[in-house]
């Protein structure tokens, strides 16, 4: 079983980058000097000329590359690494829940010895969902965790199923993937040949997706799994 993140396992509130560039500052060696604006401008004038392309070409730009961007325009560095950097970006700009009834899913599936991973189009690296996701202390459950930023490739080109795939060692035709977005999660598995479970899905599905599954609540798995 593959899961999305956002908006399947976890959901974010009051994202706020000012806050978490200014946590960022407030660790990094700046002999310049440089103020939260100054980081601000750098970083509204990175994330407006690519964001669009983003989707275009399936490709990720990724949060890493944009504190090193700004870190080397502005004349400073992080003491303690991009990826402590990044971690610090992350737990100052938002807040960060499991979806309701995550936990109970995660423990039902790990009872049929399931083997389990994540598959996410975020600009936050791996080394970071990990850290949320052992926070949340759901991170034993799973067998890896993929993100975009890893590799510079989204949802839905198929690379990224493909290479989920292999790393769970299980044919497409044995493996389902929940997620709630129609076109990076549910066109996408279905395009890699995987079995879509479409999580509170925002949008319709369309009808060349051919066979999946609509769930509203993650109670409903169980029994759709039976069901299969």
């Amino acid at each position: 079983m593959l899961f999305d993140l956002w908006g399947t396992l976890i959901s974010s509130s009051g994202f706020d980058p000012a806050r978490g560039h200014a946590a960022v500052l407030a660790t990094a060696h700046n002999p310049r000097r440089a103020t939260l604006a100054n980081v601000m401008e750098v970083g509204h004038r990175v994330v407006n000329a690519l964001e669009s392309r983003e989707d275009l070409a399936a490709l990720e730009f990724t949060q890493a590359a944009l504190l090193r961007i700004i870190a080397d325009s502005l004349g400073m560095s992080y003491p303690r690494g991009l990826e402590e950097a990044e971690w610090v970006f992350w737990r100052a700009a938002m807040q960060v829940d499991l979806i309701d009834g995550v936990r109970d899913l995660l423990a039902f599936l790990a009872t049929r010895a399931m083997p389990m991973g994540v598959v996410s189009n975020s600009s936050f690296r791996s080394a970071t969902l990990v850290r949320e996701l052992e926070r949340q202390a759901v991170l034993p459950y799973f067998a890896f965790v993929i993100s975009s930023a890893d590799y510079g490739v989204r949802k839905p080109d198929p690379i990224i199923f493909e290479v989920a795939l292999r790393r769970l060692g299980i044919p497409a035709d044995k493996v389902w993937f929940a997620g709630d977005n129609v076109s990076y999660d549910i066109e996408g598995a279905s395009g890699a040949g995987i079995f879509p479970v479409a999580f509170n899905p925002r949008g319709s599905i369309p009808a060349g997706v051919g066979e999946h599954a609509v769930i509203t609540h993650w109670e409903q798995l169980p029994a759709l799994m039976e069901r299969k």
